[in-house]
């Protein structure tokens, strides 16, 4: 009996040392990719402003991560308080979904896009003028503008993705 009992001792005891040892270990997070850096952000603005300057309009601009992370945001004078936050739906929903916000207008409206869209806390706004910023196949981020028609938005964007 005194000897099943030190085995036994001597199994839970041996448990108790090696077992953190054999645990599963957590996996290594993937490595990040690395989204706009702020600086190529600021740049973009510079160059959206300049080409609202050239169509003479007064635009929002919003620069997010490929997590729709707020990056930059710049309102310029006169344009409407709200472009702000529409210029972020927009950014936001081409981020997640790699692809221009226009691009995703008609599957806004389905069952689907609604519920992820809920899920979002309704974030996402599936209107033109936003656009994906891109690295190599990976999407970094997005950059989106609101403030005059969706055509001037997005021409606005495109000509800011010389930044990056």
């Amino acid at each position: 009996m005194k000897l099943v009992a030190l085995t036994a001792t001597a199994v839970l005891t041996a448990l108790v040392v090696a077992g953190p040892a054999f645990a599963q270990q957590p996996a290594a997070p993937p490595a990040p990719t690395p989204g706009p850096t702020l600086g190529q952000a600021l740049k973009a603005m510079d160059l959206a402003k300049a080409a609202a300057d050239t169509l003479n309009v007064k635009l929002s601009c919003v620069v997010v991560d490929s997590r729709g992370d707020l990056v930059a945001v710049t309102r310029m004078d006169g344009a409407r308080y709200y472009t702000t936050d529409v210029a972020r739906g927009k950014a936001l929903t081409s981020a997640t979904f790699g692809r221009a916000s226009g691009e995703m207008v008609q599957f806004g409206s389905t069952p689907l896009f609604q519920n992820f869209n809920t899920a979002a806390q309704g974030r996402l706004y599936p209107i033109q003028g936003a656009l994906p910023i891109q690295k190599g196949n990976a999407t970094i981020g997005a950059m989106g503008c609101s403030g005059a028609s969706s055509q001037q938005d997005e021409d606005a964007v495109r000509a800011a993705l010389a930044a990056f």
